[in-house]
């Protein structure tokens, strides 16, 4: 949360008002690594509420779709040894991502499927 907030006063700094901060990695994302127990006890222990993170931390989400999920050929776990899911639980990872932003009013989700040309 203070990462995000450096960046934000960053943007601030900036005498124009076309800034657009790009966070590869929102606060909600967490929510998909851990138990909903877990992660409610987390929200709690900080004072958080889902719902006025989702709907007032970000102008606009955008979940990119996992290559794992209509792409597999390209899901990095392949040959990246950072990524340490298998297809299946990349897949599973990816809907638990959709489902802590689905309701934002600006989310939009883009997939990976449409031409299936990557060159």
């Amino acid at each position: 949360m203070a990462l995000e907030e450096c960046f934000v006063e960053i943007g601030q700094m900036v005498r124009s008002n076309d800034v657009v901060i790009l966070i590869d990695r929102g606060l909600l994302d967490g929510s998909a690594y851990v138990s909903k127990e877990n992660w409610q006890a987390l929200l709690d222990d900080t004072g958080c509420n889902l719902v006025t993170l989702r709907d007032n931390r970000y102008d606009a989400v955008l979940h990119m779709v996992t290559a794992a999920d209509g792409a597999s050929e390209f899901y990095a776990a392949l040959n990246n040894e950072a990524r340490y899911e298998s297809i299946d639980e990349a897949i599973e990872k990816d809907k638990k991502l959709r489902e802590a932003y689905i309701g934002h009013q600006r989310w939009f989700m883009v997939g990976n499927t449409a031409g299936q040309d990557f060159n």
